[in-house]
């Protein structure tokens, strides 16, 4: 094969493009307005930045497919074989009918035709293409400890004792410890299922990590919204909770619950568009103080009852309003679960915690978080009496206590440090959202203005302003009852827990060869599952309006992810109708000019399908390949695909590899497919090279699931999407695995023997490719 004249890539032309909108006159020479001005300025950026796209600043050596002259053939030295020119020709002619069937039809959506690839080694940099792994130390220097990593997730989870010990007076009574006991071995339970799954999958982002790695992007996204509608409840709990304390105290004077909490949300809202992030010292100082407060209360509620006896306690026993004993665990069991809320803090920043930090952060939790549930309601129901803490009085049920047992000045201390922890959780709950969104924004599943930041502070303004707005609803829908927030603050935390719970699970099955540091016994998953489930039936019971309320929120924002992924349609749906209805036209003209309206949807759509992606193959497999596509092809809008493999040698370049690429080209014709060859090592460094090479971001790049060979830790990968595993018929292998069986023989004389014996049979075609070749796996595994 002769190599042809340097190109550079192009990419794919504006697909389903809609016959020409027909304007009127007076539309023509009407003089754009500011608006329209705007639009059009937007519209020019997107064109430059499409340019970019198609037109990258690389050299790209490129190789003529059609082109017999195997000598000079530079992808596979070892393609000798009789009939190869055949093939090609096979592949030359079916890649031509393709593009005159679907050049033919304008609906169709021919993406282009796609081209073989080798990167200019010319233009390479040795040192940021073949590893930094001494780099990989000062990045770690750079990262937070175990102290600042358990305040930051230790803050919001322990504030949480601030309006559980009232509401878990009110379900369970005198059985609140027995209650706050079972919430602890739940916490317990996710504490191996949170290590073992974010370990193996150490990037941020929770549930939602998670479900992209192990599912459709798609299910993901439907998930992460729950995490949305969590940290939404998070900052309206907290900011509520903080305002009832502060009218507990006659420093603040007198204080309106629903005010002062929008108050106290609108204020972190514009310390956020003021670029303000959670600082790792203050995190730890008001952790320590936090805990000295709650460490000074117990001792002083001691001292008292040292004096004052168990009177108290034996008179709650004798409480009229006492529920069964059943319905107090039952009931109370959903309060209490209340109180380990935020513990699924830590895995969203766990690419800023030190190696070995986020497992000792999740047993710090856990101990911090079951002595201070547990002894709060058990000291609260020795002192004070039951009508109080479930009174006007049980929102700052804390603050009573102290009162009671140390006077006002404990009661003003507790005040102010449930002011300052309950504030630091509605600024956790800012900062979580905005990284939530940024991520998915970024993957392709939010609107692009979700990750627009100002130029002044750099700030994601628009998030901030919308969580505010929607936190602030919430307040005034519920009108501040802190039990009614209380309750969707459950309903989210607990569906977010339960799916954590099934989706390790699951990704035990689906994802076997996933290396591990910690591996939990798959009973633990679903004994963790099973507490979650009934926590949850017992809220719903509890509170069933609350489901309305909870759909509401929860339904605005999946169909605003949902949107999302429909855009290419309501697009082309737009086009096509403004195009054909004169009625829609003439209303359209009342607010804009046609002409603009077409420009800034086309190039909306251009950009859509412009964007690219990138999947790394080791082997030149047909199926493993034809699964990628189908999975890009099922949950991505771009329809630019550059399959890339990285070798250090070139006969280590996979037989028919090129061949492969070029037929499935064909197979696809809605998806242009370019194939990539580039020497080097695969590792972070040669993902960050290639990525700036080609302009695709990290997080738009896709591994199969590698194995415990692999030599890279996934976090530091960049963010690259793991989307399938090596053998179609790893369900079973997974399920062999979890449960403590022997896994099939990897070695390759083993895996040759068996097929000679008839002993396997192969579901996807991947791994025979890999198991023939016996080395250590690199991009897919």
């Amino acid at each position: 094969m002769s190599r042809s004249s340097l190109r550079r890539s192009t990419g794919p032309p504006l697909l389903d493009s809609p016959e020409p909108i027909p304007s009127g006159s007076s539309d023509v020479h009407r003089r754009a307005s500011w608006f329209e001005g705007m639009i059009l300025e937007s519209v020019e950026r997107e064109s430059a930045a499409i340019a970019q796209m198609r037109n990258p600043n690389i050299r790209l050596l490129t190789f003529d497919a059609g082109s017999h002259d195997e000598g000079a053939h530079p992808v596979s030295p070892q393609d000798t074989a009789a009939g190869t020119g055949q093939v090609r020709d096979f592949i030359r002619a079916s890649r031509i009918n393709s593009m005159k069937y679907c050049g033919s039809d304008g609906a169709s959506g021919y993406a282009g035709m796609g081209f073989p690839y080798t990167l200019d080694e010319g233009s390479a940099e040795p040192e940021n293409a073949h590893g930094h792994a001494g780099n990989e130390g000062n990045e770690d220097s750079h990262k937070i400890g175990e102290l600042p990593s358990t305040a930051i997730c230790g803050n919001d989870i322990t504030a949480s004792c601030f309006y559980v010990v009232g509401e878990l007076s009110k379900n369970a009574g005198v059985y609140s410890p027995i209650c706050t006991l079972l919430s602890s071995f739940t916490l317990f339970c996710f504490r191996s299922i949170y290590g073992e799954v974010v370990m193996a999958l150490p990037l941020n982002g929770g549930i939602y990590n998670l479900l992209l790695n192990s599912s459709t992007k798609r299910t993901a996204s439907v998930a992460a919204c729950l995490t949305i509608l969590s940290y939404t409840a998070t900052g309206v709990v907290s900011s509520v909770s903080a305002a009832d304390y502060l009218s507990c105290s006659p420093l603040f004077g007198e204080v309106h619950t629903v005010p002062v909490a929008i108050g106290i949300l609108f204020f972190f809202a514009l310390l956020m568009l003021m670029g303000m992030a959670e600082s790792s010292v203050v995190a730890s100082g008001l952790f320590v103080f936090h805990l000295s407060t709650l460490f000074i209360l117990g001792a002083f509620s001691v001292f008292f009852l040292q004096d004052a006896g168990l009177g108290q306690l034996y008179a709650n026993f004798l409480w009229e309003k006492q529920p069964s004993v059943a319905k107090s665990i039952f009931f109370g069991f959903s309060s209490a679960m209340l109180g380990v809320s935020g513990f699924e803090t830590s895995a969203n920043f766990v690419e800023e915690q030190k190696p070995g930090v986020f497992p000792k952060t999740l047993t710090n939790m856990w101990i911090s978080v079951s002595i201070i549930n547990i002894l709060l309601p058990t000291l609260a129901i020795c002192v004070l009496p039951l009508d109080d803490l479930v009174g006007e009085k049980s929102a700052f049920a804390v603050a009573l206590l102290a009162e009671r047992v140390g006077g006002p000045l404990l009661r003003n201390i507790v005040a102010i440090d449930a002011l300052l922890v309950l504030s630091g959780s509605v600024l956790t709950s800012y900062v979580g959202v905005c990284g939530l969104f940024q991520r998915m924004a970024g993957d392709r599943c939010l609107p692009e203005f979700f990750s627009i930041k100002n130029s002044w502070r750099g700030s994601p303004h628009y998030t901030i302003l919308i969580f505010f707005a929607v936190c602030a609803s919430m307040c005034v829908l519920l009108d501040g009852d802190i039990t009614l927030l209380g309750a969707i603050y459950s309903i989210s935390f607990l569906l977010v827990m339960g799916l954590f719970a099934f989706c390790g699970l699951w990704m035990k099955l689906t994802r076997p060869t996933l290396p591990r540091t910690i591996n939990t016994h798959p009973m633990m998953f679903v004994l963790g599952l099973i507490l979650v489930a009934t926590a949850f039936t017992a809220v719903v019971l509890l509170h069933p309006d609350m489901l309305t309320y909870f759909y509401m929120y929860y339904g605005i924002t999946t169909f605003m992810v949902m949107t999302t992924f429909a855009r290419v349609t309501i697009f082309s749906t737009f086009l096509r109708l403004v195009s054909k209805n004169r009625l829609v036209r003439r209303t359209l003209k009342l607010f804009i000019k046609m002409d603009v309206a077409q420009k800034w949807v086309k190039s909306k759509l251009d950009l859509l399908r412009s964007q690219g992606v990138v999947y790394y193959t080791k082997n030149a497999s047909l199926s493993q390949i034809n699964r990628a596509l189908q999975y890009i092809e099922e949950n991505e809008e771009a329809r630019w695909v550059r399959v890339v493999h990285v070798y250090q040698d070139q006969k280590d370049i996979p037989q028919h590899l090129v061949e492969y690429v070029q037929l499935l080209d064909c197979v696809y014709p809605r998806i242009r497919v370019d194939c990539i060859l580039a020497k080097g090592e695969f590792g972070p460094s040669m993902v960050q090279h290639i990525s700036k090479r080609i302009s695709v971001p990290v997080n738009c790049m896709f591994i199969n699931c590698p194995r415990k060979s692999f030599k890279h830790s996934l976090d530091r990968m960049g963010g690259v999407r793991v989307i399938l595993n090596s053998e179609k018929g790893s369900l079973l292998d997974g399920i062999r695995l979890s449960m403590g069986s022997p896994q099939a023989p990897t070695d390759p004389d083993a895996v040759r023997s068996r097929l000679r014996n008839g002993a396997v049979t192969f579901l996807g075609g991947a791994d025979a490719a890999e198991s023939s070749e016996g080395e250590e796996p690199e991009q897919t595994h």
